[in-house]
């Protein structure tokens, strides 16, 4: 969700971005791609391979703390790169440590209860992009705005339908990504 995240803020919101531009865009995509997706999904394949999880879908609440935790591991060292290694705005950097927040504090619950970590992701979306669009007028976030809330109420209907997770938990997922999501980017940048 991050790099969809960063793709509709560079077409939607590019003021939101700079320094960003379109000779930089690309290598931090891939950057965001390779740290929030390719690198996780290895990590999870990796668990599996050594027989650390039974399942690559993480069914179980016991198997899915150690993948999150490294995820957040993996999110930390991307904002640790984007605030000190890399000339990124404010709001970009506040973003992320937002997601990471997010992503910790799914981690955290994962001890004790388990979560739609889907829920969390594309409400998290939805609810930064919310966040921009009021904290920046020139923004153009109204048609990703809609789109991200038709795919935020497909992927729970799909976690409830395939019936890998309760009410309770996509709707704690989709509480818990909206709310930190936006007031993290709506109250700091």
């Amino acid at each position: 969700m991050s790099t969809l995240l960063l793709v509709l803020l560079y077409f939607y919101a590019p003021s939101v971005l700079r320094p960003i531009d379109g000779n930089t865009i690309l290598p931090i995509l891939l950057m965001v791609f390779t740290i929030t997706f390719l690198i996780p999904v290895l990590s999870i394949g990796m668990l599996k391979l050594t027989s650390s999880i039974s399942s690559m879908r993480l069914e179980d609440r016991r198997e899915r703390i150690m993948p999150f935790f490294f995820t957040s591991a993996y999110y930390s060292l991307m904002v640790y790169l984007f605030a000190y290694k890399l000339v990124l705005s404010e709001t970009m950097i506040i973003l992320f440590i937002a997601v990471t927040v997010t992503i910790l504090m799914v981690s955290v619950i994962t001890l004790f209860f388990k979560i739609s970590a889907h829920a969390v992701g594309v409400w998290g979306t939805l609810g930064a992009l919310v966040s921009v669009q009021a904290r920046y007028p020139d923004s153009q976030l109204f048609w990703p705005i809609i789109s991200v809330l038709v795919l935020a109420g497909l992927v729970n209907s799909s976690r409830l339908l395939l019936n890998v997770h309760s009410p309770a938990e996509v709707g704690l997922g989709s509480l818990l990504g909206f709310s930190v999501c936006f007031s993290s980017v709506y109250i700091f940048s």
